[in-house]
C-alpha cells in the first residue's frame, strides 16, 4: 500500500504524518518504537524489533504479576 503525504514542522523538527490506513495495516500506534533508515535517496520506516532487555527494564514491583497456578501437569509436560 502506498500513500502521498507532506512534510510538516513540529517544533524545531520536521514530521511526516502516516495515514490511518497504513497505521492500521502496519499495526503501530502512538508511542510505538520504529526504526528510520536512510538508503540511497529513500527513507524506510519499520517496526523496531522487540528488545528483551528493554522490555524487562519496564517490569516493576507495581506491574509484576503473581505466580499463576495452572493445576496438575497434563500429558508429557516435564515438571
Amino acid at each position: 500500500m502506498g500513500a502521498k503525504t507532506h512534510v510538516s514542522r513540529w517544533g524545531t523538527s520536521l514530521a511526516v504524518r502516516i495515514p490511518k490506513a497504513i497505521v492500521e495495516q502496519w499495526g503501530v500506534q502512538e508511542g510505538s518504537a520504529i526504526e528510520l533508515i536512510s538508503r540511497g535517496g529513500e527513507v524506510v520506516l519499520r517496526k523496531q524489533p522487540y528488545d528483551l532487555e528493554a522490555m524487562l527494564a519496564e517490569v516493576t514491583p507495581d506491574n509484576l504479576h503473581a505466580e499463576q497456578d495452572f493445576g496438575k501437569p497434563q500429558g508429557n509436560e516435564a515438571w
